[in-house]
């Protein structure tokens, strides 16, 4: 989502792929498959293309202003850390994570970190949470972000960051409530629940929701990501069962969140393989991290 932030606040500047393409000297085809990269992840359309314009459309205007703060914020950290650009030695590290860096505030953390140790480089690399633990058995990523009640506790180090949890999504005509209440979804009649792919965690985490609650019935659907989900929600119904954290509808103004009583709790943390896996050097490697992890946990705002 954060990937290709300088196509798009070139073509939202200038309005025209080929002039925005020669101003960040790409192709033009490069770029258009750039913004299609950005606009399959949200789920959602950006630009209204015409032969010789590209205008932002609503959800546009709302990522124009989220973009151009990551631009900046990404500007100020490089300064900062440009007088630390003399060390002899940086160390380099991979941390996987689940799609929440965003709506956690676990991502300023990292960067906080990178800041205070100017020797430290942090790779960000995403996927489901069953990848990222294969992943860190394996030795090919350093640490993960990931959801740390779902893991086990002898094979892992772990620190728990930010608390989630269930929550029911859906158009604002399905309850006379406001935003955020707190309702009893046991016995409710559920016309289609959707929630996020098979091999996802918040997917074990939704059907273990609807269990608690006696719902019977089947998920009518899956999608990847959960901005795919909340795009086919606002535009077709229905209801999701995710965590709180991704009841981010500012995008979506026809959708709203009710917390579930008797929630599903869950909670995302950093982990990294234990002091008694067989690579030490791994452990200390990511020792750093984890430790100023540890420290720093207190800052995360509760959700």
């Amino acid at each position: 989502m954060t990937k290709w932030i300088d196509d798009f606040l070139a073509l939202a500047k200038y309005q025209n792929f080929s002039t925005a393409a020669e101003s960040i000297y790409i192709s033009q085809s490069a770029l258009s498959k750039h913004i299609k990269a950005i606009e399959n992840e949200l789920g959602i359309v950006l630009f209204i293309r015409s032969n010789t314009k590209a205008e932002l459309t609503e959800a546009g205007t709302v990522y124009l202003e989220y973009a151009l703060n990551i631009r900046k914020c990404t500007q100020d950290l490089r300064t900062k850390l440009e007088k630390f650009g003399t060390s002899c030695y940086v160390t380099e590290l991979t941390v996987g994570t689940i799609p929440c860096l965003a709506e956690s505030g676990i991502m300023q953390l990292l960067l906080n970190f990178q800041e205070k140790f100017g020797n430290y480089s942090i790779q960000i690399v995403e996927d489901d949470q069953s990848n990222l633990l294969k992943m860190l058995s394996q030795q090919e990523i350093d640490a993960a972000i990931c959801r740390t009640d779902l893991m086990n506790d002898t094979e892992y180090d772990t620190v728990s960051l930010v608390s989630d949890e269930m929550v029911m999504i859906c158009s604002k005509n399905v309850f006379p409530f406001e935003q955020g209440s707190e309702i009893d979804l046991k016995g409710f009649k559920f016309d289609n629940i959707y929630t996020i792919a098979k091999e996802s965690d918040i997917y074990r985490l939704t059907k273990k929701q609807l269990y608690d609650i006696g719902y019977t019935g089947s998920i009518a659907g899956t999608f990847p990501r959960h901005m795919m989900l909340l795009s086919f929600l606002s535009q077709k119904g229905g209801c999701a069962i995710l965590p709180r954290q991704l009841a981010n509808l500012q995008m979506f103004p026809n959708l709203t969140y009710y917390r579930i009583r008797d929630s599903v709790k869950t909670n995302i943390g950093f982990a990294k393989l234990s002091s008694n896996c067989i690579n030490p050097q791994l452990v200390d490697k990511s020792n750093m991290l984890y430790e100023y992890l540890k420290e720093q946990k207190e800052l995360i705002p509760e959700s």
